[in-house]
């Protein structure tokens, strides 16, 4: 049950009219998605042996029962439910059951999974019949004993291609090439798959892996390969592991590429979690990546570093349109890495992509599309391609999803600061305590107080009163209560207001913030750290224009070995060509060349000038540092970038950097910033 089907009973339960047609208008939705959350809710009615709802002829709602409403009994449902609640169809509790099935060790009984699912036992029952022929379908046994429970009678690998069909169907196929998806029900399911919650964390791994092989999946195949990593990963953690006999069965992989890609990607990931990885389960992988399919090319390396900058400086362009840093999250920057590679390569090569959810998130979020569209003009103009409607939806999904998923997470965490006034003393209050318990999802008394003393009220920093008496001269929402009984009445008015007053503080955007950040908490890989050294550091330079700027950075760059004198005009050259786009962020500019152009090692030189200087940037401008860059490879290039965005994309950061008196103290900042936990 979901915050918009929450409201709308709200207000049948209160007597207010509700309209299909108005209800359609309203929300700025499809009639059948109104319809959708009605069905959805009478499910919910239903368990609870409510009277549901029912549509009349001219679009009205109605309460369907004869009798007088029982409102106590509509307010313990209420009360009994967040408004984020997901509430699951028939065909997903079942996925769900399925899925706890498989990774359950041991038996699980019916209390146990009534009480993750959230149903009746005959429900529960009802549904456990029904996903036996499923099981049977797949190689498995749904095996029930008296007073132990259930449990799953298969194989380790029929287990394993269980849970990744349910996986897979849910995820639909189409959100394999976004690495976001939408629905909230397939984000529960993943959930019961990764007990470890490292999934993100894999989709950065697989990327790495990738540009270390120079060997790129298609975006499905990509994403499986997440799925199926996180899968390996979650299972051996809890000793589920594929027997050793199948290695003899396999010991012919050995041989191939993809065994390669299989050993290193699994050893790089169990030195990070202090995982002994089995042989047998490096083989299992190889046969998994058998089936994949690769990119047949892809952009040389100097182009590829371009892209990334261009993504970038796109990502903080978006980032300052929507007044949240997105450009901090690196999960997403390296989702967008991921997915552009393979657009470029499907825009050189005149291959058309669909995605199907197109229509909907360019209706439901027009605004990010406009402001990407508006964002990737420097990206397009350097492939030479535009890019389509289908491509940019796939876009509009990576920022909705983050928007939508901090909304919920802020939403658990947040609850309406209510100051609670009462002028019959303090036992009065403690009894209306008692009674607001029935709302602690919602609301968090932080003050008690009499009328007289405002002052509390203010210092509180509540954003909500709750008075037996009224109050003038308030600046927050109030709400008088009928009596501080607290009968059923004042209960729902005041779950109504505390809502409308978090739709205020939520919307549209307030309160969302990702992995903000503050110098002293800053934690930086330390990839660009690695490439500078003090030698290639100068304070204060007094540069005529842009050209001076990057011509000397350069310098640095080819007087310590790094690169050739040739590379220090073709930096020049390229941003000529293509314009500022190497000014990432608010007077930060990264001007390179190609690898091509004498690349010698891969090394940063850093400047600060004296007196910051245009690049024509149409944001950043204008440039007071100047980083110059010699990539040979594309390996460390994003974590590398990352680190830039951090430092320089943070104000309070450049300004201890503004105040450094030399090279040494620069350095000594950094560090800081690299060692810093």
């Amino acid at each position: 049950m979901n915050r918009r089907s929450n409201k709308i009973l709200r207000e049948l339960i209160l007597g207010n009219r509700q309209n299909i047609l108005e209800l359609v208008t309203k929300y700025n939705l499809q009639e059948r998605t109104i319809r959708a959350d009605i069905k959805d809710l009478n499910n919910t009615l239903q368990e609870y042996s409510l009277p549901l709802i029912v549509i009349t002829g001219n679009g009205d709602l109605v309460i369907d029962s004869a009798e007088k409403i029982d409102v106590k009994a509509y307010e313990e449902f209420i009360c009994s439910r967040t408004f984020y609640t997901y509430y699951m169809s028939k065909n997903e509790r079942s996925t769900i059951l399925a899925m706890i099935l498989l990774n359950t060790t041991g038996y699980v009984t019916v209390e146990q999974l009534k009480d993750i699912i959230g149903v009746s036992r005959n429900t529960l029952l009802h549904d456990i019949s029904e996903l036996k022929n499923w099981f049977e379908e797949n190689n498995m046994e749904l095996v029930s004993q008296v007073r132990r429970g259930y449990i799953v009678n298969a194989s380790e690998l029929e287990i394993r291609k269980g849970i990744l069909k349910l996986l897979e169907v849910n995820g639909d196929n189409n959100h394999y090439g976004t690495g976001y998806n939408l629905g909230a029900f397939w984000n529960l399911l993943i959930r019961q798959m990764d007990k470890l919650n490292i999934y993100d964390d894999m989709c950065t791994h697989v990327v790495q892996q990738e540009e270390y092989a120079q060997s790129f999946l298609s975006d499905f195949s990509f994403f499986e390969t997440v799925l199926e990593i996180t899968l390996i990963i979650n299972r051996i953690v809890n000793h589920q592991v594929i027997p050793e006999h199948y290695a003899e069965r396999w010991i012919c992989f050995k041989e191939s590429s993809k065994y390669t890609f299989s050993s290193e990607i699994l050893e790089m990931i169990g030195n990070k979690y202090q995982l002994d990885i089995p042989e047998v389960e490096i083989l299992y992988f190889t046969e998994c990546l058998k089936g994949k399919s690769y990119l047949k090319d892809k952009t040389h390396k100097g182009n590829a570093l371009d892209i990334r900058l261009m993504i970038s400086e796109a990502l903080y362009k978006i980032s300052s349109c929507f007044g949240i840093d997105f450009y901090l999250d690196f999960a997403l920057y390296d989702l967008l890495i991921a997915h552009m590679r393979s657009a470029v390569y499907r825009l050189q090569t005149r291959e058309r992509l669909t995605n199907p959810l197109k229509d909907s998130l360019l209706q439901e979020y027009p605004e990010i599309f406009e402001i990407i569209r508006k964002n990737i003009g420097n990206l397009e103009e350097y492939i030479g391609c535009s890019f389509s409607e289908d491509e940019m939806s796939f876009l509009v999904l990576y920022f909705a999803s983050v928007l939508e998923k901090e909304k919920v997470e802020n939403s658990k965490h947040s609850k309406i600061k209510v100051a609670l006034v009462c002028e019959t003393g303090r036992g009065t209050a403690q009894f209306m305590l008692a009674k607001l318990r029935t709302l602690e999802e919602v609301i968090e008394i932080v003050s008690v107080s009499s009328v007289h003393n405002t002052a509390e009220i203010k210092r509180s920093g509540a954003n909500m009163i709750i008075s037996t008496i009224p109050i003038e001269k308030q600046e927050i929402p109030c709400i008088v209560v009928r009596s501080a009984m607290l009968n059923t009445d004042d209960i729902l008015d005041i779950q109504k207001m505390a809502l409308e007053v978090m739709e205020g503080i939520m919307e549209p955007n307030a309160g969302i913030e990702l992995d903000v950040i503050n110098p002293e908490e800053i934690h930086i890989q330390g990839a660009f750290y690695e490439w500078l050294s003090e030698n290639r550091i100068e304070v204060d330079y007094e540069a005529k224009d842009w050209k001076d700027a990057v011509n000397h950075a350069g310098e640095l760059l080819y007087k310590d070995g790094a690169v050739e004198e040739r590379y220090i005009q073709a930096m020049i050259q390229k941003i000529e060509t293509y314009g500022p786009y190497i000014v990432i962020c608010p007077g930060t500019a990264l001007p390179h060349a190609d690898a091509e152009e004498g690349v010698i090692y891969e090394a940063a030189s850093l400047m600060r000038l004296k007196k910051p200087v245009d690049f024509h940037h149409e944001m950043n401008d204008p440039v007071k540092y100047v980083i110059g860059m010699s990539v040979k490879s594309a390996e460390s290039v994003n974590q590398a970038i990352y680190d830039l965005m951090m430092i320089f994309g943070n104000e309070r950061i450049r300004q201890i950097l503004d105040k450094a008196v030399d090279k040494a103290s620069i350095m000594e900042a950094l560090d800081g910033l690299t060692t810093a936990k």
